[in-house]
């Protein structure tokens, strides 16, 4: 006959899988905190953007875009949006009455080129353009650049010095004099 286990009389793999389940819920665990504080943090950004009037929607598609495999989905998205809003009667329909965009609304290949080379440098991204390094486009892209980040590093100090104002914003204090309205003291 065979004694009956005790507690702590484990066997070697009944250890070993208790030791590594640990391990795993441990990195698990940290995980799921880290995820919190970065959920907490995009919610904290999300609170301020709509403090400034940008909404949540702005911020999800341009990120959506952003981080698009194929940068075409969203342009055709668009365009099928286009024709729903078209459909509904809400803007005018481009089959019909022409394009929704003027002529002089329209941008050129240059005007691209300056529009990414304006937003990479504006969100601080990698400065290579990717088109031939010397290139005219290359040096256009470039050039777009720089002014985006000197907009974003011209500016960025006063919105957030007038945001930090903003939220430091205290009610006045209480003058300390006898004349407090909440006393009950009364004149004789």
């Amino acid at each position: 006959m065979t004694a009956a286990a005790t507690i702590g009389d484990n066997t070697k793999a009944e250890r070993e899988r208790r030791v590594m389940l640990a391990h795993y819920h441990r990195k698990d665990r940290d995980c799921a905190a880290k995820a919190a504080a970065v959920a907490a943090e995009k919610k904290a950004n999300r609170l301020n953007a709509k403090a400034a009037g940008i909404p949540s929607s702005q911020l999800d598609h341009l990120l959506k875009s952003f981080n698009a495999d194929d940068q075409q989905a969203p342009v055709d998205k668009l365009k099928r949006d286009m024709e729903n809003l078209s459909y509904l009667g809400l803007i005018p329909d481009p089959s019909i009455k022409g394009d929704l965009f003027t002529r002089v609304d329209r941008v050129d290949n240059e005007g691209m080129i300056k529009a990414k080379g304006f937003f990479a440098g504006l969100n601080d991204l990698d400065r290579v353009s990717g088109y031939d390094g010397g290139s005219v486009d290359d040096k256009l892209w470039l050039e777009s650049y720089d002014a985006g980040k000197a907009e974003y590093d011209t500016e960025i100090p006063d919105i957030m010095a007038r945001i930090t104002a903003a939220q430091s914003k205290e009610e006045p204090a209480a003058d300390a004099g006898d004349d407090d309205p909440f006393t009950l003291q009364q004149d004789d």
